[in-house]
């Protein structure tokens, strides 16, 4: 059973609240219920993971993606499933017939926001291109899919809101504390949340690993933008 989770991010700057949807970390898993519980967003984003690379499997994901690209303006960036799928070239091509934003390491203008997506160029092999959106004369938003990496690369940049995902909330948490996130070990500070006044981690959609969820319901974020 997935959940709605609710946040509001104070900018100043907007003539008019915006509500973003968050769907991180589906995993390639069904998505039907999805909108019904994005319903009503101004957009949506999706800082990866849509895919599964350890059956090595999209199809599901791109899916989701091409539906909500036909509901409401959608936003997408990379995540280490889909850095690692095999055929990574492949699908890639797939995600850009999808009809949504691609958002790796660039970004568009979407009203009074400005909307970027952030993947190691180390290992994706394209250009960062952060500089050129912190200097966008507007609210700049980062999807950025693993916490850690905004924590150790980005915390200095010109940034109105990070959205991440990756670490499933803990896996499983006890006493609101997760227990293991990769990237982050043994009780990771970055699980879920929001964490030094502009970075909103989502728990995830979805769940590949063997082991289950436990205190810790797969959720989207509704973020309020003002």
């Amino acid at each position: 059973m997935r959940r709605v989770t609710r946040y509001e991010h104070h900018t100043g700057r907007l003539s008019r609240p915006l509500t973003l949807a968050v769907v991180s970390d589906l995993h390639n898993e069904p998505y039907e219920d999805l909108f019904a519980l994005i319903q009503g967003a101004d957009a949506l984003l999706v800082p990866g993971d849509i895919s599964d690379r350890y059956h090595q499997r999209w199809d599901q994901g791109v899916a989701f993606l091409s539906d909500a690209a036909r509901r409401l303006p959608t936003f997408f960036s990379l995540g280490n499933h889909e850095a690692r799928q095999q055929h990574y070239h492949k699908l890639k091509t797939a995600l850009y017939h999808t009809g949504a934003q691609i958002l790796i390491n660039r970004h568009v203008r979407f009203g009074e926001v400005f909307i970027g997506g952030w993947y190691d160029p180390q290992v994706v092999r394209e250009p960062e291109r952060l500089s050129a959106l912190e200097r966008e004369d507007g609210v700049k938003i980062l999807l950025c899919h693993k916490p850690e990496e905004y924590w150790k690369r980005m915390r200095q940049r010109r940034l109105d809101l990070v959205v991440a995902g990756h670490a499933h909330g803990g896996q499983i948490r006890l006493f609101g504390q997760g227990v293991y996130a990769p990237g982050q070990g043994l009780f990771p500070r970055l699980t879920r949340g929001a964490a030094d006044e502009r970075l909103i981690i989502s728990a995830g959609a979805g769940n590949p690993a063997r082991m289950p969820r436990w205190g810790n319901p797969c959720e989207v974020l509704l973020i309020r933008l003002d």
